[in-house]
């Protein structure tokens, strides 16, 4: 059950770095005055406040996000998450799990900072994660230690944005459009969509099998059932890179005998964007074995 709430979240943090929209259409043109009409303070506004208030496409929105993406070097990133998990069998079984985490991420190369602080029934988990070309080194309880070498592999290519590019986004958020509005909320343009299982299924097996073929995976994707997902997604208007995000998923699977339901609501703010150049492994945990 673990690993496949690992998985969904995953799929989940790749969706929110593409921009997804639905057409809308601009205000109509303003009528022309009669003329008759003398007064004209109020002409010129009725005719120019259409033109200006205009909102993209969601073609528009989706083909210049991928684009600005081209141009993301690094960005930091705060989530909340929160999920309630439900497993039904011989005995039904709830628990809450809740997750905050504060990252910093370089595309190129790609490494990482990120803390997390996770809140379960197994009680509280607070870790500090470096990811970086020379190594990943970890503090928990207080104490660094170093990733093994044959085992770093498998994180790195979680990571990987090569595994998606932002032509292959476009095309898989275009089959969604129809799904989306586009609002506006000072500087931002904002994106919302109530979409069904069925569309969000193929695009997160899609998006998976990008990032490898791994067997059991495939296996969880293919069982799972993606009752709903709820998204308000908020981009820059002048730059198209992302500044938040909202998401609420609503799942459910059948595994060895048991009924599993998911229920996540997920909150993301992103800033830093180009400004951090440099990810810095403190020296204790250069010196952790």
């Amino acid at each position: 059950m673990k690993k496949w709430t690992a998985v969904l979240l995953g799929a989940i943090l790749v969706m929110s770095m593409t921009a997804c929209g639905k057409d809308n259409k601009a205000a109509d043109d303003a009528a022309t005055p009669p003329a008759t009409e003398q007064g004209t303070s109020e002409t010129p506004p009725a005719k120019e406040e259409p033109k200006k208030d205009a909102l993209p496409t969601a073609d528009e929105l989706l083909q210049k996000s991928a684009e600005a993406s081209k141009n993301l070097k690094s960005f930091a990133m705060k989530a909340d998450v929160k999920q309630h998990i439900v497993v039904e069998g011989e005995e039904k079984q709830e628990q809450d799990v809740n997750m905050a985490l504060d990252s910093e991420l370089t595309l190129e190369p790609v490494e990482m900072m990120q803390n997390i602080v996770m809140d379960s029934p197994e009680g509280k988990i607070e870790m500090k994660q470096y990811i970086t070309e020379d190594g990943i080194y970890m503090l928990m309880d207080g104490q660094w230690m170093q990733v093994p070498k044959e085992s770093e592999q498998e994180i790195r290519d979680s990571l990987d944005p090569s595994s998606a590019s932002p032509e292959q986004q476009v095309e898989q958020f275009k089959t969604l459009a129809k799904d989306f509005k586009v609002t506006e909320d000072g500087d931002a343009y904002v994106l919302t969509a109530d979409v069904s299982g069925d569309n969000l299924k193929e695009l997160a097996k899609s998006m998976m099998s990008q990032a490898g073929n791994d067997p059991q995976m495939e296996a969880m994707m293919d069982q799972m059932d993606i009752k709903s997902i709820h998204i308000v997604y908020g981009v820059q208007k002048e730059s198209y890179l992302p500044v938040t995000t909202d998401l609420d998923m609503v799942m459910a699977m059948e595994a060895e005998g048991q009924k599993v339901s998911l229920d996540m609501k997920m909150k993301s703010t992103y800033s830093k964007h180009n400004e951090i150049s440099k990810i810095e492994v403190p020296k204790e945990a250069l010196n952790a074995e």
